[in-house]
């Protein structure tokens, strides 16, 4: 009973760290292919100027609960691209600002 339950800890562990996500192959400098190649295609996009934003939106299981089962959150991860290359990514949503500076900034998820 014991080597089962130990297996079975042992395999949601294992599931956790794979379905830790897409966006861990992610780095500073990738073109836009490369995060596209890594992480999918996006599931929102904007555009402004020599900058781009990717948008994607991640299913994360949180929990488990005997009722209901697996619970899943939603994670919105954001890739700032200038010039087809990533300058700033991670989870979080972009809002536009004054273009004059950068125009978008990234909001993190607290």
């Amino acid at each position: 009973m014991k080597s089962v339950v130990f297996s079975l800890l042992s395999a949601m562990i294992l599931s956790a760290c794979v379905m830790g996500g897409k966006m861990t192959g992610l780095h500073e400098g990738m073109t836009k292919a490369e995060v596209i190649n890594v992480a999918g295609d996006p599931d929102g996009y904007q555009r402004n100027g020599d900058y781009e934003v990717l948008l994607y939106l991640e299913r994360r299981t949180s929990a488990w609960s005997y009722f209901s089962g697996a619970m899943q959150d939603l994670v919105d991860y954001s890739v700032i691209l200038k010039d087809g290359r990533v300058v700033e990514y991670g989870p979080g949503r972009t809002h536009e600002r004054d273009p004059n500076i950068t125009p978008f900034i990234r909001v993190p998820v607290r």
